[in-house]
């Protein structure tokens, strides 16, 4: 008579606990491995759009008007009159027209200035506040006596001069602020998660160009508020100098 042979319960339990180990310890890894690789794609994005919110920003103010870039809510807002057309004036700006030479901008352009389009010229204006009161709306702009000059009808006396010559043709303010974990343009999300932004502007001068030193810090999940909840806790700090090449 032949005995039937099988796994005992004993024997079956131990199996089962044995299988529920090894099942344990390969999720625990495939978890940890995935835990890590959702993390360096957060990292990553995160540092990506720090960079991004950076570069635009660097790019904007490098051409910002001199002496027209300034700072509001304890730094947490930056705000500057972007360069349209920019030249060499001849003469004294003693009236409100003006003979100018484009450096930026060909005489074609400055000629098809849209009169409509709300912009302004800007000589020598010392501070953000005189940027403000927009004094010298273009009226006109006709072509000069000389080849390649132009003749720019500003609409009213010009106040102030240039040491260096200098004329140049503003628009609308672009204002960059934090608000809540949002940083936005105009109103219009360029990054978030950011924890805390700080604009420094300093002024430019006769031989000096503006300074705008940014401390930006991201921290992923920061949601704003003293609750921070969902955060990582990861914070990455950045510390940028932008240099505005135009001068009086």
């Amino acid at each position: 008579m032949w005995r039937q042979k099988g796994f005992t319960l004993i024997e079956m339990v131990m199996a089962l606990v044995i299988l529920g180990i090894i099942s344990l310890a390969i999720g625990s890894y495939l978890q940890l491995g995935a835990q890590g690789y959702v993390d360096t794609v957060n990292r990553d994005r995160a540092q990506a759009v720090a960079r991004f919110a950076l570069e635009k920003i660097t790019r904007e103010i490098r051409h910002a008007a001199p002496n027209s870039v300034s700072t509001s809510n304890e730094g947490a807002c930056l705000s500057f009159y972007p360069v349209r057309y920019s030249g060499f004036y001849q003469g004294s700006p003693e009236t409100n027209m003006i003979s100018v030479i484009p450096a930026v901008g060909s005489v074609n352009d400055w000629k098809a200035i849209d009169t409509k389009a709300d912009l302004v010229l800007a000589v020598g204006l010392p501070s953000p506040a005189e940027y403000d009161a927009k004094r010298n709306p273009i009226r006109s702009v006709t072509e000069g006596a000389e080849q390649g000059e132009l003749t720019v009808n500003a609409g009213a006396a010009l106040l102030y001069s240039s040491p260096a010559q200098r004329a140049y043709i503003y628009g609308d303010k672009v204002e960059y602020c934090l608000a809540g974990s949002l940083l936005t343009r105009q109103g219009n999300r360029i990054a978030e998660d950011v924890k805390t932004v700080e604009f420094v502007a300093e002024g430019a001068g006769l031989q000096n160009n503006g300074m705008v030193h940014i401390s930006l810090t991201i921290e992923k999940g920061y949601t704003g508020g003293d609750a921070v909840e969902g955060s990582t806790g990861e914070a990455f700090n950045y510390n940028h100098t932008v240099q505005v090449i135009n001068v009086l």
